[in-house]
């Protein structure tokens, strides 16, 4: 079935949001249209303020969107993602302090924490929002300035008071990550954050699916000596399997066949 544009140009939206930039021949071969109807769609969007034209394609508008980010990455490996979440919630134990980031992946955790007994500290909007309805959690909210293209809050106010606390494990994700390189992001400030997540986390804990690896992103902000346990939508290779084992990752793999390893815990 012939997809309709506007279902075209949210598809090119996830897309781009995902890679940053793309051209016009990949487009072209992704969805099966003219080199004229994909730059109809690349002007469409250009003119929303989604896109800047570089030649011979495009690339992401930073701090600007269309749609808020949540509902645009949402449909971006959603089901992985939501596997994930699912899988790290069952880590979480009634009187917890735990700390979750702005990241779509950890969103998907809130739908299971929200009639239990912890203390939420965040930077999201998005988590402020849907937590907020709880009668159960105690929600800390991080100040700072607020960052409509990240939807939460950023900065060295927000940094600072992120400091005062000390968590029993964060939940956050990455842009990207390399063996070689670490873990990324596209925004330095972003960076900053997360830095100072992982300096107030007793345990850290990396929420990533499988487009994330062996990828390297604009900002770098840890190595994987300083990761606890990685949560995975796929089973991943040998090699990554070795390399989690040298530097003391634990591995928490989610498949969509649903063969997980047995039950564990973080205590």
């Amino acid at each position: 079935m012939k997809m309709l544009s506007i279902q075209r140009r949210e598809a090119i939206r996830a897309l781009l949001l995902e890679k940053e930039s793309i051209t016009i021949a990949e487009v072209m071969e992704k969805f099966q249209i003219s080199v004229e109807t994909a730059r109809r769609d690349f002007d469409a969007l250009a003119d929303e303020g989604f896109l800047n034209k570089v030649y011979g394609g495009a690339t992401l508008k930073k701090r600007t969107s269309a749609l808020p980010p949540k509902k645009l990455l949402d449909s971006t490996f959603s089901e992985g993602k939501t596997r994930i979440a699912k899988r790290a919630v069952r880590f979480i134990k009634s009187g917890d302090t735990i700390f979750l980031d702005n990241s779509d992946t950890v969103f998907h955790m809130c739908e299971g924490l929200a009639n239990m007994n912890i203390t939420v500290l965040t930077n999201s909007l998005a988590v402020i929002n849907c937590l907020s309805k709880s009668s159960t959690i105690h929600l800390i909210c991080v100040g700072g300035r607020y960052d409509i293209s990240e939807e939460s809050f950023l900065g060295p106010t927000a940094s600072e008071y992120l400091r005062r606390f000390q968590v029993d494990r964060a939940f956050f994700s990455c842009k990207s990550f390399d063996m070689a390189r670490g873990l990324g992001v596209s925004d330095e400030r972003v960076a900053d954050m997360k830095k100072t997540i992982i300096q107030c986390a007793e345990q850290r804990c990396l929420l990533a699916d499988h487009s994330k690896f062996g990828k390297v992103s604009f900002a770098h902000f840890c190595d994987f000596d300083e990761i606890d346990n990685l949560f995975t939508d796929e089973v991943v290779s040998d090699e990554w399997h070795d390399y989690f084992d040298r530097h003391n990752v634990r591995l928490f793999e989610c498949p969509e066949s649903g063969e997980i390893q047995p039950e564990e815990n973080f205590y």
